[in-house]
Order: structure tokens, then C-alpha cells, then sequence
């Protein structure tokens, strides 16, 4: 049974791999979609698959998997080991578009959304790319070349969503530098409830990131929590994971979003990545944090500073958190309401 067997709009979300960053931030859209009882289709693969996959689990929600590469991080030399991975990159995008135009015709599929995936768009069917890197974090010789490429995939799609305020508050230069004529801001995307109860942690950590990055990352705050004799908390980021308790130390491996909204608000300190969808999450809160950029990921680097310049967030690099001994966190941002606005445009996409 397809979208136009009942008569409803039968839309794709196709999410981007690279982590679970890119599913958390569409996971709301998503939700939306299911309540207006549209016909739902989720694309993606790895860690983001499995983490769609308990979000929604129970949901009419029809899943695949989608084509792509599996970027390979390293320990060291992370900038040139993703520039060795370029050209398989560059063609999953011709390999995702032959998917795309596949699954268009097998279920009926009416509109698409699609977060940082340059190939699922179709001819005939309206598409809509979600991304805050209209301009790629590249060297300054070659950024010339980077737009270029971002303005060719762009291209494909009738509309671009940034998930930013109007003036790019939250993404800077990663958006401000190559505005395209079709994008519409979004507002701030977010699976947090903004309301609830408040946690009672004193050191939160969250874990994010691919692959070794990751489990480095969750070493170093596990030593940082422990260190401390108040009640601790530490967000690990692996769905089907077990619940872990060591001394004053609680693990949670995927934790709810009432649970991960309540651990926030009440966490006297938070320590987690730069990654765009993390940062929208503090947004949301109007919650402050020390940064921790994934090393190798330009992108991380230019949030980082970009948001220790604009709300004074203090930013250390994996290296200092290896050390164990961690500034104080100095930041102020105000709370940014989520979702209603991308709802909004959302809606009006489908259905206008």
C-alpha cells in the first residue's frame, strides 16, 4: 500500500550516516509526520538506522537501508584519511539517486527530505535538503571549489532548510558564507521536550562520534566523572546498550529524550562534542557546555570557535580531555524555541 492508495501524502526522510547526529535533529520532523498520519518512510544505515529504529519502534514507519559509504575515521591523520574516501563518497551520490528513483516508483513516494544525503532527490517529486554546511570547512585555497560543489548538489532540490535562526546565530560562516536562493531557515531543530523534570547529576558527559573517537571519548570522561564524588552521568551513544553503575558513576547507553532533557537542565557541568545536533540540543535548553571537537572534523573546529566567540562557550580539544582536568565552563546562550517553525515549513511542503 502506497501514499496515493489512501490519499496522503507518503513522504521519505533520508538521514545521513556520518554518527547519530543528523538522525536526532530530523527524528522531530519525523514524529510530526506520523501525527498528521501521513505514510512514513525512514532511510539510513549503521548507528543512525539502529537509533531510528528504537525511537520509533511501534510506529507505522517503514524502514530501509540506504547506499552510502562507511567513512573511516583514524586515531591521527583524520583530515587526510576522510580526503582518501572522497571518491567513494562522490559516487554514492550517483548510487543513492538510482536508489532514490527506485523506491519512488515501488512505494509512491510524494515528497522527500533529506539530511546531508546530496543524492536522494528526484525529478518529480519535491524535494528538500536539510543541511547547515552550505559552505563545506575546507582549506581557504580550495573553498572555492567546495562551493561550487554545494551549489551543484543543491541543485537538485526545490528547497534547502537550514536549521539555523535567519542571521546564521548558530552555524556562523559553515551557512553565512554561501547563502543559496532557495534555502528557508528552519529554526532550531531539537528532540528534546522543553519541559519536564529536572536531573539531579553534577558532571554529565555525552559521548558522540564515529569510530575510534567515540570509545576515546567515553575513556576520558568515565576517568573525569569518577574523579568526582557526586552523582555523575555518562551519555554513551550506543543503542541496545546496558545501563552501568561504578561507584558514582551511571552510565546510560541511549537514553530517552525526557531523560536526556531532564539529565541537561539539571547538570551543574556538560561536557560533549561540537557536532551541529548537539549544539541545537544546548540551544533548545539554553544550556551551556565545554566543547569537545572530534579531532580530524574541520567542521567541529569551526563550531567550536564560532560558539566560544558568540556565547563564550569554553572549547578544549581531546588531547586536554585526556589530561583530565577541565576549565570552567563560562557560556551563556539564551533558549531558542525548537521545531515550530520547521513544522511549519514541513507542512506547507507536503501539503500546499
Amino acid at each position: 500500500m502506497n501514499g496515493n492508495e489512501l490519499n496522503r501524502p507518503c513522504v521519505l526522510f533520508a538521514i545521513l550516516d556520518w554518527g547519530m547526529g543528523h538522525a536526532t535533529r530530523s527524528a522531530p520532523l519525523i514524529s510530526y509526520a506520523l501525527d498528521q498520519n501521513w505514510e512514513v518512510h525512514v532511510a539510513s544505515r549503521g548507528t543512525a538506522l539502529a537509533f531510528l529504529r528504537t525511537q520509533f519502534s511501534g510506529s507505522n514507519v517503514t524502514f530501509h537501508v540506504k547506499p552510502g559509504p562507511e567513512i573511516r575515521y583514524a586515531r591521527r591523520g583524520n583530515l587526510l584519511k576522510i580526503a582518501l574516501q572522497i571518491p567513494s563518497f562522490l559516487s554514492s551520490i550517483q548510487s543513492e539517486a538510482h536508489w532514490t528513483a527506485s523506491l519512488v516508483s515501488r512505494y509512491n513516494i510524494t515528497q522527500i527530505v533529506s539530511d546531508n544525503c546530496y543524492g536522494v532527490a528526484h525529478s518529480t517529486v519535491p524535494s528538500a535538503l536539510i543541511s547547515h554546511q552550505l559552505q563545506l570547512p575546507v582549506p581557504q585555497g580550495i573553498r572555492w571549489l567546495a562551493k561550487a560543489f554545494v551549489i551543484r548538489q543543491a541543485k537538485r532540490f526545490d528547497m534547502i532548510w537550514v536549521p539555523d535562526t535567519p542571521d546564521f546565530s548558530l552555524s556562523g560562516s559553515l551557512a553565512a558564507a554561501n547563502p543559496l536562493d532557495h534555502q528557508v531557515a528552519i529554526g532550531v531543530l531539537s528532540r528534546l521536550p522543553m519541559n519536564g523534570e529536572t536531573g539531579n547529576w553534577n558532571r554529565v558527559g555525552m559521548v558522540s562520534g564515529p569510530e575510534p573517537h567515540r570509545s576515546l571519548m567515553e575513556s576520558e570522561l568515565r576517568k573525569w566523572i569518577l574523579a568526582d564524588s557526586a552523582p555523575g552521568l555518562l551519555i554513551a551513544g550506543r543503542p541496545g546498550g546496558n545501563i552501568e553503575q561504578e561507584d558514582n558513576l551511571t552510565v546510560w547507553p541511549n537514553p530517552s529524550q525526557e531523560e536526556l532533557a531532564s539529565a541537561l537542565r539539571g547538570a551543574t557541568t556538560i561536557v560533549c562534542r561540537s557536532g551541529y545536533s548537539s549544539l541545537l540540543d544546548l540551544a533548545a535548553l539554553g544550556r551551556s557546555a565545554i566543547l569537545v571537537p572530534t579531532p580530524g572534523q574541520p567542521e567541529q573546529l569551526q563550531l567550536a570557535a564560532h560558539w566560544k566567540e558568540r556565547w563564550g562557550m569554553t572549547c578544549v580539544s581531546q588531547t586536554e580531555l585526556k589530561r583530565g582536568v577541565l576549565p570552567a565552563d563560562n557560556g551563556r546562550i539564551p533558549a531558542h524555541l525548537p521545531n515550530e517553525l520547521a513544522y511549519a515549513v514541513l507542512e506547507a511542503f507536503v501539503t500546499d
